[in-house]
């Protein structure tokens, strides 16, 4: 079918505007970019996202969830975690596909300094400080898995490479790119970036399972005797990587997933919180989200619905494979992107104004029989964001 009239068809022929103006190389880029969009696919998405989920809130129960350890419970953890570390089979892998355009800067969010003891450090050093320290101690280097995206995949190892990997050995780290998808704005048409390629952000760190899966990485876990794996992001940046009380009480309970929690304590607050649905763990959206639900408490006294997520989890390896064979729904978010206008204008946007699909990583417990909430205190979770949130994080880290 002539090009024109398929993306006529597929209601996005305005992605020719530019193309008698263009060169030859960037009539090649722009057809690359055509060629890997799947129209029906993104239609569909659009179409769909417009439709709120039923959930059924007599279907709806709590999980269960521990937190202030009495110091017998710490200990005995602390030594089952401690000793997966030793025998080697604890591998991390940090979520960093992100663009640090909101905190005022250019290239990957993982890259982003703060200045700590009157040290310029990134965001990625902070975390292979702690890797460093544990081989100090046990003389155990654990497997990181960095996934980066389309974006910031050949900037993020050329860092680490400028950097000889922090003294990490190099073996030891590998990177793998999550998918991307292209931009919408708000009445379903693919954004332009320039006049031959189109605006593409990642689809979420819920294609994390697809893409160790596609890149081959879960054969290499196996291989490399590997049990559990955590799950953090790059911007949170007080992450202890390696907690032995929070591994080890996963693993000597036998749960499949152990997530970090924070209880939040505003009732009205419209923060997703942890729960059971059909008898499977789940996140209560926002709008199933009332006071007469996040005032619920046992019998314990305890809150049941006030444990909202923090993107810190621990997943064991068999349920990694799992979720990998497994399509998760997308998520539709607003935000800001910058475009071509079909004037060739450059807008840069100064509120919200398109829409990026994203898969999220714990729609994917859904399919898991058996999740353990581990609730923490504050000082382990600060996530950079906004660019004031550098010299927050900077102040708060400098104090400890």
């Amino acid at each position: 079918m002539n090009l024109k009239k398929y993306l006529k068809k597929v209601n996005q022929e305005h992605l020719l505007t530019f193309y008698n103006e263009i060169n030859l190389k960037e009539k090649i880029i722009l057809r690359k970019d055509i060629k890997k969009i799947n129209f029906n696919k993104m239609n569909l998405l659009y179409k769909n996202s417009f439709f709120d989920e039923f959930i059924d809130m007599k279907k709806v129960s709590n999980l269960k969830c521990i937190h202030d350890l009495s110091e017998e419970e710490y200990n005995k953890y602390y030594k089952i975690g401690e000793q997966l570390v030793k025998n080697g089979e604890y591998a991390i892998v940090i979520m960093a596909g992100g663009k640090a355009s909101r905190l005022g800067k250019e290239g990957p969010k993982g890259c982003v300094t703060l200045n700590i003891k009157n040290k310029e450090i990134s965001l990625f050093e902070i975390f292979i400080n702690q890797l460093i320290e544990i081989y100090k101690k046990y003389g155990v280097y654990i497997d990181l898995y960095i996934m980066t995206s389309s974006y910031n995949n050949d900037m993020t190892i050329d860092f680490f490479n400028k950097n000889n990997y922090f003294n990490y050995p190099k073996e030891k780290i590998k990177f793998f790119k999550q998918h991307d998808l292209p931009i919408l704005d708000i009445n379903g048409k693919i954004l332009l970036k320039n006049k031959y390629s189109v605006v593409w952000g990642s689809n979420g760190n819920g294609d994390v399972f697809n893409s160790l899966k596609r890149n081959n990485l879960i054969n290499n876990m196996k291989k490399k005797n590997i049990k559990y794996i955590l799950f953090s992001t790059v911007d949170n940046v007080l992450s202890n990587l390696i907690d032995f009380s929070f591994i080890g009480s996963c693993v000597e309970k036998g749960y499949d997933i152990s997530t970090k929690t924070l209880l939040k304590d505003d009732e009205n607050s419209k923060n997703w919180v942890f729960c059971k649905y059909k008898n499977k763990p789940y996140m209560l959206p926002s709008n199933y989200i009332n006071k007469d639900i996040t005032n619920l408490k046992g019998n314990d006294g305890d809150y049941l619905y006030r444990d909202t997520n923090i993107t810190y989890h621990m997943i064991s390896l068999n349920c990694v494979e799992k979720f990998s064979k497994i399509h998760l729904k997308y998520h539709r978010a607003y935000k800001k992107n910058n475009y071509m206008d079909l004037d060739g204008k450059y807008i840069k946007a100064q509120s919200p104004n398109s829409f990026k699909f994203e898969k999220f990583i714990f729609d994917a417990f859904f399919y898991s029989d058996n999740m353990l909430l581990y609730r923490i205190n504050n000082n382990e979770f600060f996530s950079i964001k906004k660019d004031e949130d550098i010299k927050k994080a900077e102040k708060i880290i400098n104090k400890i």
